[in-house]
């Protein structure tokens, strides 16, 4: 099979329909979704993404990418491949300053691109692209909390921050445990009032609660630590996503997950996967054609030009439990496809 790694990401979509199961992509999401594929190409793009509700019910699918360091330097306009006349408008020019901003703030400029990503909400009339991207207070000078506060998410937004969400997110920030300093931070574009994801990853079992209480999380305590218990047999780590504005909303996502990196922990490597299954199945929140659909979307195909052989993989990253104060938990699963090569790959910095 012929592979040009110049081409569009779709052409790599296309060839994984096969194995995308309308349990978990109907075939309308997928034509939306091989929209946003083709904005970039292969080589931009670390990892390819989808979110899948794991209800019975028929939502929407989303999608996001993980960006290369060259996907970063196009995407900042700093690549000796143009930037598509698609992502010169609208909220892509507020992307094209973060990334040109994230090189400079970086001793090794757009090294750490995997640590951005582009989520894109299927649901509206056109495909609209959320940044999140990794924070550690801890390791830049050049990134310090009030960089974020002052630069970059202001950016982002197009305005500055308001005081009571600027003094927030601050706090949040500094009230975590010494040991804590593994962050998301996600900028919602679409959203009509100031706040921002915030993903902690490594907090320590018995920080939790002090933690959310420390920062306001006014949320179903008694049932997050219900879902706390059962999940965290089933993982190495359980992250938390909170929404922060002027307050803390009371709305939190838990996210079981595991130390080792995504294609070293597929379920064949990984038994604690089931177990995470098993307990989302026996608690009504997922759909068994669902579970078979993930599991059946695991694998890959080789694809070769005769000078290189490149794998495409197809695997799962994670799942996740939303709680929703008066109303049911919510679950979701995260999969997609990336490229790896095994032969000698030409270069593609400039």
């Amino acid at each position: 099979m012929s592979y040009d790694i110049t081409q569009r990401l779709d052409t790599s979509l296309d060839l994984v329909e096969p194995h995308l199961s309308p349990a978990l992509v109907p075939s309308d999401g997928f034509a939306r979704i091989r929209e946003v594929a083709h904005l970039l190409p292969i080589f931009a793009v670390d990892f390819f993404g989808f979110e899948c509700r794991l209800s019975e019910d028929a939502a929407a699918t989303d999608c996001a990418i993980n960006l290369t360091p060259d996907g970063a330097k196009m995407l900042a306009g700093r690549h000796s491949v143009p930037l598509p006349q698609a992502l010169q408008q609208g909220a892509w020019e507020r992307i094209r300053e973060f990334y040109a901003t994230w090189a400079d703030t970086n001793t090794t400029p757009y090294a750490d691109a995997g640590s951005t990503w582009l989520e894109f909400d299927m649901s509206g009339s056109e495909p609209a692209p959320n940044l999140l991207f990794g924070y550690w207070p801890q390791r830049s000078e050049l990134r310090s909390p009030e960089w974020l506060a002052d630069t970059i998410i202001p950016r982002l937004m197009g305005e500055p921050l308001a005081p009571a969400f600027r003094r927030n997110l601050l706090r949040c920030l500094a009230v975590r445990p010494p040991v804590t300093d593994d962050f998301q931070i996600g900028v919602m574009f679409s959203r009509k009032i100031q706040a921002v994801r915030l993903c902690v990853f490594d907090l320590p079992q018995a920080e939790i609660f002090p933690y959310l209480e420390r920062i306001g999380w006014q949320g179903p305590k008694h049932e997050l630590q219900a879902w706390m218990e059962g999940l965290r047999q089933h993982s190495d780590f359980v992250g938390l996503h909170l929404d922060i504005g002027a307050d803390v909303y009371p709305h939190i996502g838990i996210e079981p997950n595991f130390v080792a990196g995504c294609w070293s922990r597929q379920p064949h490597k990984e038994p604690r996967w089931h177990g995470q299954f098993q307990y989302l199945l026996d608690l009504g929140l997922l759909a068994p054609a669902k579970k078979e659909a993930l599991l059946s979307w695991i694998g890959h195909q080789s694809l070769s030009n005769g000078e290189q052989e490149t794998l495409l993989l197809r695997g799962l990253s994670h799942l996740k439990v939303v709680l929703r104060p008066g109303r049911p938990a919510l679950a979701k699963a995260y999969f997609g496809l990336a490229h790896r090569t095994l032969g000698v790959a030409a270069s593609h910095a400039s």
